[in-house]
């Protein structure tokens, strides 16, 4: 049986660990043409929630458009994935789309790339003056309500990632933005992202362009009831017996994370292949695995930091990391005030940290935390 963990990807169907709730949620905002702002941290889950949310919308006849900011460097960038992406679900066909992209959308074109396997990749190119970036935006915003009006369909929008909105120099596209989709009637908005103080100051903050233009919805890990249910099920259909408290040690040594519970779950599977049998023990055993799977990326971002940030990480890990600026911890490590706040910085910026609720941090990757704490 193949190993039905599955992680670092794309899950659907019943190798999605359970959102029913999330999913229903969102179905129903969607359905009501609201304007959602989902916040997330990473490793939680928010893309796999997304694809789903996106694939069950089309069932019921929904046009759903999934647009990722994390690759579109520049507003061009981002202009040419909305129409690619808003094209491509309304006309379909190949043929139907170049020949949809200079009549209904001029300012961009048609871009054809062969494949190494005889295929051709679609696409769409910027080709008008750099100044005119923002009219030719608005147009690509606009066409999902025309479209959906056209042809009596309701539209969903997914931007993901949209906290990375700044690197644009954002609120002048903030402000574009809203232009156009608060007043639209037919179509549906996601707007999602994993700094979440990004995104709560766009929609708290009186003087940003999104202030309470939608509801603010927080996804938190699975609970673990359900998240138990779920390892179960797949190791009673692999054969594999569990001894007492080994799924609550994974929930735990996983920090409640979907994506560390899935990667440790599917370690654990592997280790026991032949045996079927699954102790505590092989909770740990297959942890270190992974560690030491990753030890060379491990090395190699350990090496691109500075030997401050380096001290200031082995003291998280070694010490409380909820009392980082503390006397105690500050005395203990030998740390400024100002040095603990420019690695922060850094750390986050890099995405090696993670600011959660209450201005505490966290590893972005816990077992990139393990792999600091057996460094000699």
């Amino acid at each position: 049986m193949r190993n039905p963990f599955i992680y670092g990807g794309l899950v659907f169907g019943n190798h999605f660990a359970d959102r029913q709730g999330e999913l229903s949620e969102l179905a129903r905002e969607m359905r009501n043409v609201g304007k959602v702002f989902l916040v997330s941290p990473r490793r939680i889950g928010k893309t796999c929630l997304l694809k789903n949310l996106q694939e069950n919308l089309k069932k019921e006849g929904f046009l759903t458009a999934y647009i990722d900011l994390f690759k579109a460097p520049t507003l061009r960038h981002f202009t040419e994935l909305y129409a690619r992406a808003v094209v491509e679900v309304v006309e379909g066909k190949l043929e139907k789309m170049v020949k949809a992209i200079p009549r209904i959308l001029p300012g961009l074109r048609p871009k054809l790339d062969p494949n190494p396997d005889g295929t051709v990749s679609f696409s769409v190119e910027y080709i008008a003056r750099e100044k005119e970036v923002f009219q030719i935006l608005s147009e690509v915003l606009e066409y999902p309500e025309k479209v959906s009006i056209k042809k009596k369909k309701q539209f969903v929008i997914i931007i993901d990632e949209f906290s990375d909105i700044p690197k644009y120099n954002g609120t002048d596209v903030e402000k574009a933005i809203r232009a156009v989709v608060q007043s639209h009637q037919r179509v549906g908005y996601i707007f999602s992202g994993s700094k979440r103080s990004v995104i709560r100051d766009m929609v708290k903050d009186k003087r940003r362009a999104f202030y309470r233009m939608g509801r603010t919805i927080e996804l938190t890990p699975i609970p673990r009831g359900l998240f138990t249910a779920f390892i179960v099920s797949w190791f009673m259909k692999g054969g594999y017996k569990l001894s007492d408290g080994v799924v609550d040690l994974i929930l735990e040594k996983g920090r409640d994370i979907p994506y560390n519970i899935q990667r440790i779950a599917h370690s654990i599977w592997e280790e026991a292949r032949d045996s079927k049998v699954i102790e505590k023990a092989l909770v740990d055993k297959a942890i270190w695995t992974i560690v030491n799977q990753e030890s060379t990326n491990y090395e190699a971002l350990w090496d691109g930091i500075s030997q401050k940030q380096r001290e200031f990480l082995i003291a998280m890990v070694k010490d409380d990391p909820d009392g980082i600026f503390s006397k105690d911890f500050i005395a203990r490590w030998r740390l400024g005030v100002s040095s603990i706040q420019a690695s922060l910085r850094a750390l986050e910026n890099k995405g090696i940290l993670e600011k959660e609720k209450q201005g505490k941090y966290r590893f972005d990757d816990e077992f990139f935390r393990l792999w600091i704490a057996k460094r000699p």
